[in-house]
């Protein structure tokens, strides 16, 4: 009969594994703060939390695998021992009991390990999940099954990765989970920078294997609102006449998980006439300074972000504020759309007028191409 064992895995046989069984789209786009604890053998502890208060107040995790494990020894011998990775979500239920979800994903490989003595050893390659929520931190209607596509947000997840579910039991024995949670805590409190113990900020915490140093990554507030920068070069079309243009915009985005920006730029656009009296080509300018708001798309990916690089749609106000030698009458506005976008290209119809669309106004049809 083969024997199956547990090997000591890599962290690339680890990561191959965890993005397997786990999907963390719905937590990137939520905004967790992330803590990741390394122990031994490539074991991961992975927190998921909204806020430090909820981490406070669901921190007693060893308690919680302790029950598991009861729950678990009771389903155990209809189980099937193999070498494919399996996820257990283990929920909390709001009326005091527990509930137990069970999924298995088949092993694309099998290894075995040769002897010169003894039967072939069949060797697990992938690694084992445990995710623990609890039901009262609930958002919105009740629900009773864990998965992530389902409207269940518990403010706080505790993503287990072990290499064997029943290596659990030597976790809880070497000491358990809960002195590493509350060692987290203290970090968070004494972060030096920021208050991150205030609602609405959002960080990476990680550990390396037996080590108490924190390590931050990627502290910034739950939106976290920046400037985009847009540099483009264009042609337009305007009284017949070819304009070459250069423009500069700056956007600011109030949330890198929305997709508006609020926008103000300048163009400087470059006329070239004739002088009747000498014959000479001489190049004129004009400036318009504009405002409005732009619509991004968003990356896709593990991480749902704002793409600033990809407009989806911008409409802007703007106003001739140099007359250098130009076409444009004193007072003349400016309104423009960005209509479509293929890359760094991007078609821009406009209109100009003098006064609010009171008198003389000219269409027109520029070219950008830039980002």
């Amino acid at each position: 009969m083969k024997t199956i064992f547990t090997t000591v895995l890599f962290m690339g046989i680890f990561c191959h594994a965890f993005a397997q069984n786990l999907d963390l789209k719905s937590m990137r786009q939520l905004n967790y703060s992330t803590m990741t604890i390394n122990y031994q053998l490539g074991n991961q502890l992975i927190i998921y939390s909204k806020n430090v208060q909820n981490l406070r107040d669901f921190q007693n995790l060893d308690s919680v695998l302790v029950a598991f494990q009861k729950n678990y020894a009771s389903i155990k011998p209809a189980l099937n021992e193999n070498t494919n990775s399996k996820r257990a979500n283990y929920l909390l239920l709001a009326n005091g009991q527990n509930q137990l979800t069970w999924n298995e994903n088949i092993n694309a490989q099998q290894r075995f390990q040769f002897s010169k003595v003894g039967e072939p050893i069949l060797v697990k390659t992938v690694q084992d999940t445990l995710v623990i929520a609890s039901q009262k931190f609930e958002i919105g209607e009740e629900k009773a099954l864990i998965p992530e596509k389902q409207n269940f947000l518990p403010s706080v997840y505790y993503v287990l990765i072990v290499n064997n579910l029943d290596d659990i039991n030597m976790i809880l024995k070497s000491g358990g989970l809960n002195q590493k949670i509350q060692q987290c805590l203290l970090d968070i409190e004494q972060y030096p920078h920021h208050n991150l113990q205030r609602i609405g900020f959002r960080y990476v915490l990680s550990y390396t294997q037996d080590s108490n140093k924190p390590i931050f990554k990627t502290v910034e507030t739950e939106l976290s609102p920046f400037l985009a920068f847009h540099q483009t070069f264009g042609v337009g079309v305007f009284r017949n006449q070819l304009a070459p243009n250069s423009q500069t915009e700056v956007a600011f985005v109030p949330s890198k998980y929305h997709n508006v920006g609020y926008t103000l730029g300048w163009r400087s656009m470059f006329w070239t006439s004739q002088d009747e009296q000498t014959g000479r080509w001489r190049t004129n300018s004009n400036g318009v300074l504009q405002a409005g708001v732009t619509f991004y798309d968003f990356k896709r990916g593990p991480t749902v972000r704002v793409d600033t690089d990809h407009v989806l749609f911008g409409i802007y106000l703007g106003r001739v504020m140099t007359y250098r030698g130009g076409i444009f009458e004193r007072n003349t506005w400016n309104l423009s759309m960005t209509v479509s976008a293929r890359g760094i290209v991007k078609i821009q119809p406009e209109v100009y007028f003098n006064g609010f669309f009171s008198r003389n106004v000219m269409p027109g049809l520029r070219v950008q191409v830039g980002f």
